[in-house]
């Protein structure tokens, strides 16, 4: 009897010891510091088999910034995209890095992605991992002043092949360059940044007219005025609008 139930134990210890690690782990998200950028380091093969790049797919990242560049204080969308044949599960983190630091900020724009690493990447929800052969992801990001001269955006994607444990997943890794908008010295500083948004005390300068748009796209407010308070709107996403600059803010 002793002997039988000194056995129970053991065998539970090994179920536990030799159970194959699923790669359903980091189903929510990365640990963070994945992205294989210089800072990070790391990237998916830290928690899922395989070698880096080998395989069938791609992973490439994209945005809407223009060629000549980005301005300081803009938002601009960031996309990243795999294929891989037949896949039906993907996961992803993402960065931005200039030289030794991180780069802007990111703002996440639906419900399949989120913030990690301390903010500085964006990675994949629970509800972001599904898709059929390709999968895409896009996220907000606006440049600070960390971002001067130049950016580059790292990314590590995971093409899982869903088969409850970590064998058989493929981990591939992307990267985008974009540089900051080189200003003429001659030029009109004030075109070059029409307002600016303080977040502190919820206030706009300006030296153009100005709308401020709902989450919807509705027109809440539009001002010509030098200085606007904006604490009397609701809380939640906005984007202000000139005629040469757009910016997404968060109201809190």
């Amino acid at each position: 009897m002793k002997k039988s139930l000194l056995l129970f134990p053991i065998t539970i210890a090994l179920a536990i010891f030799f159970y194959p690690t699923t790669s359903n782990s980091n189903g929510t998200g990365s640990p963070g510091a994945k992205t294989n950028s210089p800072i990070d380091g790391g990237n998916c093969t830290g928690c899922h088999s395989g070698t880096l790049n080998s395989g069938v797919g791609t992973a490439t990242i994209t945005s809407d910034i223009p060629a000549n560049g980005y301005v300081i204080g803009n938002t601009y969308t960031i996309t990243l995209t795999g294929v891989k044949a037949n896949c039906i599960k993907f996961g992803f983190e993402l960065t931005a890095e200039n030289g030794n630091s991180k780069s802007g900020d990111f703002m996440i724009t639906d419900n399949t992605t989120k913030l990690v690493n301390a903010n500085n990447a964006v990675s994949h929800k629970s509800s972001g991992t599904s898709g059929s052969t390709t999968k895409s992801w896009t996220m907000d990001w606006t440049p600070t002043a960390n971002s001067n001269g130049n950016t580059t955006f790292y990314a590590s994607l995971l093409f899982s092949n869903a088969n409850s444990n970590n064998n058989g997943d493929n981990a591939f890794t992307a990267s985008l360059s974009v540089n900051e908008e080189v200003v003429n010295a001659i030029s009109d500083n004030n075109l070059q940044t029409p307002f600016t948004y303080n977040s502190i005390t919820k206030t706009i300068k300006t030296t153009q007219a100005i709308s401020v748009y709902d989450s919807s796209g509705k027109l809440v407010l539009s001002t010509k005025e030098e200085s606007t308070t904006i604490s009397h709107l609701k809380s939640g996403i906005y984007i202000l609008k000139s005629e040469n600059k757009t910016q997404k803010i968060i109201l809190n």
